[in-house]
């Protein structure tokens, strides 16, 4: 009798312990290079701060989420930081692939930064 009674303690512990989570799953790709993957560029989800690089195929996974709606931040240097909205269901994994654009500058922009690295410095000497 001790023992089925342990038994049963068992199986409800681990029913009340499962969770319904769901995981997303995707893939970086490069736009300019015929969407070949983004090895190591980072996926944040900005609701809980989780954050994953991707692998050296670009695939990238987030596990045991909540039900919901999340907000992922994907970002690689020289590319436009971009972000998705995602809604994650219980026991369901979300697939897509996410395509990020080299950033540009303007010459404008470029000009600028030279002109402010190129401005002499001045110094005064108190004798």
């Amino acid at each position: 009798m001790k023992h089925i009674l342990y038994i049963a303690i068992f199986f409800i512990s681990v029913v009340s312990f499962a969770q319904n989570t769901g995981e997303i799953n995707g893939k970086l790709l490069d736009f300019e290079s015929n969407n070949e993957p983004l090895m190591f560029a980072k996926v944040l989800i900005k609701e809980t701060g989780a954050e994953v690089l991707s692998d050296e195929k670009g695939f990238f996974k987030f596990e045991n989420l909540n039900d919901g709606e999340y907000t992922l931040v994907s970002s690689f240097t020289g590319y436009e930081t971009k972000e998705s909205k995602i809604k994650v269901a219980s026991n369901q994994t979300t697939t897509f692939k996410i395509i990020l654009e080299p950033s540009t500058i303007s010459l404008e922009d470029l000009m600028m930064t030279v002109a402010s690295v190129d401005k002499p410095q001045t110094s005064t000497i108190n004798n």
